[in-house]
């Protein structure tokens, strides 16, 4: 039976090489796990698998592709390295040096994580950002506000969907670029709804993935990738949640983790917010601005770049909506500002993040 070699010219290390065989194959989770703690490593699993998969690999055609694979003289490894390589995907395995620590703790964490992008950023800090498709255009603005602010410090993972996700993603972007998007499924199965957004993340920041490519999302697939989320972060931020979120799935993992969960605090009775609210009760930590968050872990981002000065009509609008939402026949009352004039300083003040259009010319302050 032939042993997987020395690192070849495809650059993975012979413990790299032998778990990324194994994870090639649909065999569930706890039977790689039972099969490596058998085994020792993945290097000695491959040269002990005749022996011990007959007990541990009840599909005996599957087994028999396995084998067969071990006995090709490298061939099934080169095509799929090769596989890899054409999809633009390194494969990060635990024993990789950008494997993220905080998932070493864990024996259910991936043998294999797979990265399209900046691989180097999982080894650095991380925070995140989730929310829920139907997270208010407000929160939605702070929750993009706060991304940016805080991918100076931190690389701002999230996962793929509208809203929340988005959110997150677009703040990351506008600002050090370090966004970490996790797929649910396989590269195969990328979301084409958001797929302009995510081409914007690999080019400057990651799209990371537990799952081979030819994996497809499945109702189950969300409870691991919401785990992979609470674990990656330092922490974990809600900027929206109703009373049922995948958002609300992630910030519980990150309870059990032990690691500090942040949400936006909303007026009682609103639906949307229902989750944040739930959390501050449970002792999340109430969050409006990413200095809430910065505090925490004693960062201090003030000696970023200065904000814009505010026109003196973008001033006194910006003061009206500090008052309540409004419509700009409403603001224009406030303010003695007429309309014409107001719409180009609320448009100005939209581009500086620090009001949004809410629908049928009414705005509100961020």
């Amino acid at each position: 039976m032939p042993e997987v070699g020395d690192r070849d010219q495809s650059g993975y290390s012979p413990e790299e090489r032998a778990l990324i065989w194994l994870d090639s194959f649909p065999l569930d989770g706890g039977v790689k796990r039972r099969l490596l703690d058998v085994a020792g490593s993945g290097v000695r699993l491959v040269r002990a698998f005749p022996e011990i998969s007959s007990s541990a690999v009840a599909d005996e055609g599957l087994r028999e592709k396995m084998l067969s694979s071990l006995s090709d003289g490298g061939a099934y490894f080169r095509a799929a390295a090769a596989a890899l390589e054409r999809e633009g995907i390194a494969a990060v395995t635990r024993v990789s040096e950008n494997y993220p620590d905080s998932l070493k703790g864990h024996p259910d964490s991936p043998f294999v994580l797979y990265a399209k992008g900046n691989a180097a950023l999982l080894k650095g800090r991380m925070f995140t950002i989730v929310g829920s498709r139907r997270t208010p255009p407000p929160a939605l603005k702070v929750g993009e506000r706060i991304a940016k602010d805080l991918s100076s410090a931190f690389s701002v993972v999230t996962g793929t969907a509208d809203g929340g996700d988005s959110a997150a993603l677009e703040g990351a972007l506008a600002g050090s670029g370090r966004a970490i998007s996790v797929l649910a499924g396989g590269f195969g199965f990328l979301p084409k709804t958001n797929a302009p957004l995510l081409d914007r993340v690999v080019k400057s920041g990651l799209l990371l993935s537990a799952h081979t490519s030819s994996v497809p999302v499945r109702n189950f697939s969300f409870a691991g990738r919401n785990r992979l989320l609470a674990r990656l972060g330092e922490g974990t931020l809600v900027i929206g949640a109703g009373e049922k979120s995948g958002a609300l799935m992630t910030a519980e993992d990150a309870f059990r983790e032990g690691r500090p969960v942040f949400a936006l605090p909303y007026f009682p009775g609103t639906a949307a917010g229902a989750g944040c609210n739930a959390l501050l009760k449970k002792g999340g930590r109430l969050t409006e601005n990413s200095v809430d968050i910065c505090g925490y872990f004693g960062i201090n981002l003030s000696e970023g770049p200065p904000e814009e000065p505010l026109t003196q009509e973008e001033g006194a609008a910006l003061s009206a909506l500090r008052a309540g939402e409004a419509h700009v026949a409403e603001l224009s009352a406030r303010t003695g500002i007429p309309v014409f004039r107001l719409l180009n300083a609320l448009s100005s003040l939209e581009t500086k993040g620090l009001a949004v259009r809410l629908g049928g010319n009414r705005f509100s302050a961020v």
